[in-house]
């Protein structure tokens, strides 16, 4: 029997939101493995508990997908919650990475297979720990085919490039950042805070059309003019405002710039939480911290009211309604090309699924559950198979 999504709805909000920036699983590669909560399919289905719980009109999944075997599964496990909720859940791919250079020729191939299976576009993504065992800059050639590509045809990228600024501070990089292996200042190999946002500008450079969504406000909310330099450049970049350690701080500290830069704008910056869903015994606890994060952000948007977020005491910046109805809703369409969630297209899914399961070593008691899911979704994409 197939498995039936709950009905979501619509939303009642005054001002619809759309969440650019909605994690299916923590990505096993970037997060302490300590951490690692092994996903099942209940995550798709808590993504359309936190579409209903948070109000949201709709949300895009970014897909880690880099080296790891844990993370593999999280392509088909996007296009699942996508199965689930047709109009309300777009994907963003993960181009799976290989640390051997020869073994990248195909990222191209990959990226064709994957909006053929029903992806919306794509997540890069250039997080220094990453580079620890990816260690080709993000401006390698390995990459042109793909991003020449992506300009031609305008492929929606969600791309994370580096992290806060403080990570590479051994005064100011907080606490559970060190502890989770996010200080940088120090490691020889790492490229510093400047020299990823020179990589990813010598990207721009070639392909200066790309539609490109940079993560968490670039890591540049302590840089407005850098940041409107960037958008002045490049016509098709946008940054979104998911939360980092220090961008609502920073956007406190200089309200009224910060508010003239939202308004001159206003057609460049996307809205996302960073949330991911969590089933099981934590999904009551899962949907209270969704929907906590949702308040406190359109508190800090839509008011002057002090709050305090992650210990630290701001002020919001209470921006006009035009300004939020973009930011919530209509950047998000553009991004998206005003186009509907793409269709998942079945046999192309278990195409995807089945040849993931056949390059699987699994070396790790995690990599072997990653596979045991993988086949268990291959079966639930066949439930939903014409032939069947």
């Amino acid at each position: 029997m197939k498995e039936k999504a709950e009905d979501l709805g619509k939303t009642e909000n005054i001002v619809i939101k759309k969440d650019l920036h909605c994690h299916i699983m923590e990505p096993y590669s970037l997060c302490p493995v300590q951490d690692f909560v092994q996903p099942r399919t209940g995550n798709a289905l808590q993504i359309g508990r936190i579409l209903q719980a948070c109000e949201l009109e709709a949300l895009a999944i970014p897909a880690v997908t880099l080296y790891e075997e844990p993370d593999f599964v999280c392509n088909a496990l996007s296009l699942y919650a996508k199965l689930l909720y047709p109009q309300k859940v777009y994907a963003l791919a993960g181009i799976r990475r290989f640390t051997e250079r020869e073994a990248n020729q195909n990222m191209l191939q990959q990226a064709r297979q994957l909006l053929a299976a029903g992806f919306d576009g794509f997540k890069m993504i250039c997080k220094p720990n990453a580079r620890r065992v990816f260690q080709f800059p993000i401006c390698d050639e390995m990459f042109d085919a793909f991003y020449e590509a992506a300009e031609r045809e305008q492929w929606p990228i969600l791309f994370h490039v580096g992290d806060p600024q403080t990570f590479w501070d051994r005064k100011s990089v907080p606490d559970w950042a060190a502890e989770n292996g996010w200080y940088y200042g120090e490691e020889e190999g790492l490229p510093s805070y400047d020299a990823l946002f020179r990589e990813m500008e010598a990207v721009l450079e070639r392909f200066p059309k790309l539609r490109i969504t940079f993560a968490h406000f670039f890591f540049s909310s302590g840089r407005l003019e850098d940041a409107a330099r960037l958008f002045d450049t490049y016509p098709n970049i946008c940054f979104d405002i998911t939360p980092g350690s220090e961008m609502y701080l920073d956007f406190s500290l200089r309200p009224e710039e910060t508010r003239q830069f939202f308004a001159r704008y206003r057609d460049r910056i996307l809205f996302g939480t960073d949330n991911v869903a969590v089933p099981g015994n934590g999904a009551e606890a899962n949907l209270e911290a969704s929907r906590r994060k949702m308040e406190w952000m359109t508190q800090f948007l839509e008011t002057e009211q002090e709050m305090e977020i992650e210990g630290v005491t701001v002020t919001g910046l209470k921006l006009e309604r035009d300004i939020l109805e973009h930011i919530y809703a209509k950047n998000f369409d553009t991004f998206f090309r005003h186009q509907k969630p793409a269709v998942v297209d079945i046999p192309k899914t278990l195409e995807l699924i089945r040849l993931t399961i056949s390059q699987m070593v699994c070396e790790t008691a995690q990599a072997a559950e990653t596979k045991e899911l993988l086949e268990e979704l291959d079966g639930k994409f066949f439930a939903y198979s014409p032939i069947n």
